[in-house]
C-alpha cells in the first residue's frame, strides 16, 4: 500500500537544526534573544528587535563559534568571584560549544549546556552578568 505524500511527510520528524545554537532563547523573565548563524538579535519588551551587527556595534563586531574548556569559561569573570562561583556550579563538563559575539566594547559568550539550555555570559570590561536561557 502506498501512503499519500502528505501523510508520509507527517510521519517523518523534522530534522534538527544543523547549528544547535540557532533559535530563540528566553530567560526566566521571558526576555528573549534569537541566535542566527551570523549574529544575535535582542528582542525588547516593547516588541522591537535589534540585530547586533557592525552598524549597531559601532563598526566593532565579530561573531564566531568554537569549543572552549571549562577553565577558559570560568576565567571570564576574574574580578567577580560570586559570578565565577555561580558559573563554576553550572559548568560540570570539561568542554562546551560556545558562540562568541564581540560588540563595541562588550562581549557575549553563549555556552550550550544541552539542546534546551544555554548560559549567557555578558561582559563589559571587568563587569559581567551570567544568565540562564532555555530554548523556546
Amino acid at each position: 500500500m502506498v501512503l499519500p505524500a502528505a501523510l508520509s511527510a507527517c510521519a517523518t520528524p523534522p530534522a534538527p537544526p544543523l547549528n544547535p545554537f540557532v533559535g530563540t532563547w528566553a530567560n526566566t523573565d521571558n526576555d528573549t534573544i534569537t541566535i542566527r548563524p551570523d549574529t544575535v538579535v535582542q528582542h525588547q519588551p516593547n516588541g522591537a528587535s535589534t540585530p547586533l551587527d557592525s552598524q549597531t556595534c559601532n563598526g566593532n563586531f565579530s561573531f564566531s563559534y568554537a569549543t572552549w574548556n571549562r577553565e577558559t569559561l570560568t576565567g571570564l569573570l576574574p574580578r567577580q568571584p560570586n559570578l565565577d562561583q555561580n558559573l563554576s556550579a553550572l559548568l560540570a563538563a570539561a568542554t562546551y560549544p560556545v558562540a562568541v559575539l564581540h560588540c563595541d566594547r562588550g562581549d557575549h559568550t553563549y555556552v550550550l549546556l544541552n539542546d534546551h539550555q544555554l548560559v549567557a555570559i555578558y561582559r563589559d570590561g571587568d563587569i559581567g552578568v551570567v544568565e540562564q536561557l532555555a530554548r523556546r
